[in-house]
């Protein structure tokens, strides 16, 4: 009797059937006698109907395979390095038998021994295909500093940094193709930063490697110098090291604090113990203000700092620096600003999900300007931002706080505080 494919449609599957016409995926009968001799494999290729000429010798972990032959309707096993796939009957017919590579198969990423074969196992005998599974795309999660400039190191942390050949920088042309370290895992890549950055199409970077590209968002950004609120050097509505606001003293604005030295000139530091359960004192603050009411926020250019455009499309954006002994869970970096209704919006960011070591590194965090609420009130629109305050001042502050219930001694510098359009 013939079983219709429907009948095997459950959680899951459903992409598998839209592929089906393709493959020419037709109701079979158990009385066709199909198979009933050793496998043959002849070729191997992805899904798409469209290049049903086509031939793999490689892919990533997470591809859907099509492994096209002869005598494969009593397929009972599918191997990639030795790792079993798992075969669904209601993708396999005589000639094609549809797989998934999953994140489980070996590689020769992890394990160099792999023996980069593909094996079918059918009721009458195997076969076996030569195949490399390779990891997938690269994917940068966090730019360890995206205050760069040419020369300096840039360290990225992610996944799947495995036979790297290439990093892109913003501007035509501009890419490193030697010098890349990557660790053992994958999780880390480091290369130096080239010279004739161009940030007139974009800020982001890019790692490729045999497995493809990674894909530009928010997190693949660097520092195009456009938004900056407070660099601790340049003069303008800001003063420094005094006329700027309120909070730590002037004299903790210098180019260096205990065991973290500068990235570019001056910017603040904080030496003390972080009192417990939220305690205050102002040398844990930094409270950038212009008591005249003058507009410090970036308002140019016009095209990325658009006040129509909405908040989620914006980060604040600094650099952080923290040299301690003991650990920092706990430390948050709490953002606060006051809106022209005279609500106080805040968000806390813990300080360890952006810095990984406490040795004076300096990391970039960053914190949607969305996230800034009270309650249900929170800023819709850029202009929200720029409004400031209710009394005309604009204002912002960032506050070390300790969210344990002992103090914590350590050295914290922040720089570079910004505003950055993230997303178009």
């Amino acid at each position: 009797m013939k079983k219709n494919i429907i009948k095997y449609i459950y959680s899951g599957t459903v992409p598998f059937l839209l592929l089906l016409v393709g493959f020419g995926f037709v109701s079979c009968s158990e009385d066709d006698n199909q198979g009933m001799a050793a496998p043959i494999i002849e070729r191997i290729r992805n899904t798409d109907p469209t290049t049903a000429d086509s031939a793999f010798v490689s892919a990533t972990l997470g591809s859907t395979l099509a492994i096209i032959g002869n005598n494969l309707a009593t397929t009972q096993q599918v191997f990639l390095n030795d790792y079993p796939l798992g075969v669904n009957p209601a993708f396999t017919t005589n000639t094609t038998i549809l797989v998934q590579i999953n994140d489980s198969v070996p590689t020769v990423a992890t394990n160099p021994n792999v023996v980069n074969k593909i094996r079918v196992v059918t009721q009458y005998g195997e076969t076996s295909m030569d195949f490399q599974t390779l990891p997938p795309p690269p994917q940068i999660m966090q730019v360890k500093n995206q205050f760069l400039n040419s020369g300096d190191e840039l360290m990225l942390y992610g996944r799947y940094f495995y036979f790297v050949d290439t990093v892109y920088f913003p501007g035509e042309d501009v890419f490193v193709t030697s010098g890349i370290s990557t660790n053992s895992t994958g999780t880390t890549l480091r290369v130096t930063v080239p010279e004739n950055l161009d940030f007139s199409e974009g800020n982001s970077i890019s790692v490729v490697s045999r497995s493809g590209g990674s894909v530009v968002n928010r997190n693949t950004q660097i520092y195009d110098g456009l938004g900056m609120i407070a660099d601790f050097d340049t003069d303008g509505v800001l003063g420094w090291p005094w006329n700027w606001g309120w909070g730590l003293s002037g004299e903790m604005i210098r180019s260096e604090q205990p065991g973290i030295q500068s990235l570019d000139g001056n910017f603040a530091g904080m030496n003390q113990a972080f009192p417990g359960s939220f305690g205050w004192n102002n040398d844990k603050v930094l409270n950038l203000a212009a008591w005249s009411g003058e507009q410090f926020f970036p308002t140019a250019p016009t095209d990325r700092f658009s006040p129509g455009a909405a908040t989620s499309q914006f980060d604040i954006r600094f650099e952080v620096a923290v040299n301690t002994s003991e650990s920092i869970e706990g430390l948050l970096m709490q953002l606060w600003y006051p809106n022209a209704s005279g609500n106080e919006l805040q968000v806390n960011v813990p300080i360890s999900d952006f810095v990984r070591t406490t040795d004076g590194e300096w990391y970039t965090m960053s914190v949607n300007l969305s996230s800034l609420t009270s309650g249900n009130i929170r800023l819709n629109t850029y202009s929200n931002f720029l409004a400031g305050g209710g009394d005309g001042v604009k204002q912002l502050r960032l506050v070390v706080q300790n969210s344990t219930g002992s103090d914590i001694s350590a050295v914290v510098g922040i720089d570079n505080v910004r505003v950055v359009r993230a997303n178009f």
